[in-house]
């Protein structure tokens, strides 16, 4: 018999930190192992944003949120009320996520998340017509109770700075550049709720760089990052590479590590502990 667990919320981005936490416990229950319960956890958040943020007025409407699980499988169900300014039909946001599914821009992640992570990470995704005028959007997974393969990575949109010529003879080696060594230390849970607070003391010191420099961003203290941030630094990585910079990230957590691997980031963002 399946367990059921109902929440009815305002929608109000400040309860995804609440859902993803009751996500962690209802995966865990069911018998997911760590690896796969961080990325459904990362599905929950992404429906439960798009929900509030394309289809519902904020504080005014409810969101319903439905998880229902036994020890074979979860099934994770949103619904929005339709009122948002970014309301579209069922069939409409179908196309959407179709058509998101083979644009690998990084830089442009509105719906994106919702598109590359559900098609990777479930078994199954449905977009149906609410009963209150609204989308209803569900997932099911079946229990996974071995660690992934390592994530699917996809063509981050960044520039990479590569040389396709081959030389005819070597070049002298020269010698390394001493680079200027800047760090932004970033915390907690970044989602959809704190991003721009957040991004923006990154976004101020990637305009302040130098020529030459370094900017190391430090993830110690980073549980967790959603879509909209991996946008974010898609962004900061093509501006630092304009400046003949480089960028790096610091003691990112496996979690971290899964979402920039998946889409291509971790090839090209130097990480160390």
């Amino acid at each position: 018999m399946k367990q059921k667990i109902e929440l009815n919320l305002p929608a109000n981005l400040s309860y995804s930190s609440l859902i993803r936490h009751i996500a962690d416990e209802v995966f865990a229950s069911v018998g997911f192992v760590k690896e796969w319960s961080n990325r459904l956890k990362l599905v929950v958040d992404e429906l439960f944003m798009n929900a509030v943020k394309y289809g519902s007025t904020e504080n005014t409407s409810v969101v319903k949120i439905l998880f229902s699980y036994d020890d074979q499988e979860i099934e994770f169900r949103v619904e929005d009320d339709g009122t948002g300014v970014g309301k579209v039909s069922a069939d409409q946001l179908r196309t959407i996520v179709e058509n998101n599914k083979k644009n690998n821009a990084v830089t442009n992640t509105s719906g994106r998340g919702l598109a590359l992570i559900t098609n990777l990470w479930t078994d199954k995704l449905d977009i149906e017509r609410g009963s209150n005028g609204g989308i209803v959007i569900s997932f099911s997974k079946k229990l996974e109770t071995t660690p992934p393969p390592p994530p699917t990575l996809v063509q981050a949109a960044v520039q990479q700075q590569a040389d396709v010529t081959t030389p005819t003879s070597p070049e002298p080696k020269k010698p390394e550049v001493k680079r200027a060594e800047y760090m932004v230390k970033l915390h907690g849970e970044i989602d959809q709720h704190n991003i721009e607070v957040i991004t923006q003391p990154v976004t101020e010191q990637v305009n302040a760089l130098p020529e030459n420099s370094k900017l190391i961003l430090d993830f110690t203290d980073v549980v967790y990052i959603n879509s909209t941030f991996i946008g974010h630094l898609a962004s900061w990585y093509n501006e630092v590479a304009k400046k003949n910079s480089q960028i790096s990230i610091k003691n990112a957590n496996n979690q971290v590590k899964d979402v920039l691997d998946l889409v291509g980031l971790g090839r090209v963002i130097t990480l160390v502990n």
